[in-house]
């Protein structure tokens, strides 16, 4: 059940910044171009599935370097 509750875990634009380091301008700039992250619109909030981030991130990761 825990990771389900992950997978939809919903952040709001300034957790993911505080989290991931991701200035709130670079957001809202991609958000506007349509790129970036992808987001989920209710209402007029906008929220990040943590699940979501993860994929970008591990999406646009270059190269393939470990460090175990």
């Amino acid at each position: 059940m825990e990771n389900l509750n992950y997978e939809f875990e919903l952040l709001s634009e300034k957790e993911v910044a505080k989290i991931y380091k991701i200035n709130v301008r670079t957001l809202q700039r991609e958000r506007s171009m349509g790129i970036g992250i992808p987001y989920v619109k209710i209402g007029r909030r906008v929220r990040y599935k943590r699940s979501d981030i993860e994929k970008y991130i591990k999406h646009h990761t270059v190269g393939d370097h470990r460090y175990d």
